[in-house]
């Protein structure tokens, strides 16, 4: 068993829903970045229609930031984050990851059932991908947010409990569980850095201020996206 398929069960979030469902899903990825923390998550902001951040265009005086939120339990979380001059937008795209043994469509779809009944989100988008000798459906689709979250204090707070660009490197390098934690990508021109942070879910102790402090911002913009609880009637 490679080790992302044993991190898949881990990962892999249960509901008492039909197996029937299958979703269609576009032929072979020819691999996501060599380091191992972008093996999925390059997969899935290619199904998401985006490019992976290091590879982006972006124009003078543009910015984005793209905030990996990955721990034990699905869906994972993205936050999007995009500056044009004093404009700023955002997004919260959930993805996960469904391993399979012999063909795509022997994929399990628990997850999906599962994510669709926790989560009002829009159309799941899925793609076969391949790193060395894993397989996996990549899933993902856009949240949809309660409210209008204030994206530009969001950034703002984000920024200052990032690393600088220069230290990002270290902070990998330090990184017991690559996979596991806050990953922090921003890209401002052609500038682009990436800084790792462990949280409260991380084996070993998080750092204080850092992780968990970011993990509480991305989950409270989730929740706004969970669904109601239906009420049981009796």
């Amino acid at each position: 068993m490679s080790r992302l398929t044993f991190s898949a069960t881990l990962l892999l979030a249960v509901s008492s829903t039909s197996l029937a469902q299958q979703a269609a899903f576009t032929a072979n990825d020819t691999g996501p970045a060599t380091d191992a923390i972008f093996e999925t998550k390059d997969a899935a902001v290619v199904t998401a229609g985006f490019a992976p951040l290091a590879k982006t265009e972006l124009r003078k005086g543009e910015r984005e930031v793209r905030i990996w939120y990955s721990g034990f339990g699905n869906p994972q979380y993205l936050v999007i984050i995009r500056q044009n001059g004093a404009n700023v937008t955002g997004r919260l795209m959930l993805w996960w990851d469904q391993y399979y043994e012999n063909s795509p469509a022997s994929a399990d779809v628990r997850v999906d059932n599962f994510v669709r009944s926790g989560y009002d989100c829009g159309p799941i988008s899925k793609r076969d991908s391949h790193f060395g000798e894993d397989r996996w459906i990549s899933s993902t689709c856009e949240a949809k947010l309660k409210g209008a979250p204030d994206w530009k204090a969001l950034l703002a707070e984000i920024e200052s409990h990032a690393l600088p660009q220069s230290s990002a490197a270290n902070a990998d390098a330090q990184s017991d569980s690559e996979n596991w934690g806050i990953t922090v990508e921003r890209k401002t021109g052609a500038n682009y850095g990436v800084s790792h942070y462990r949280t409260a879910l991380n084996f070993g102790a998080p750092e204080p201020g850092r992780g968990p402090k970011l993990q509480d911002m991305i989950n409270a913009l989730a929740a706004s996206a969970r669904r109601d609880p239906v009420v049981a009637q009796h």
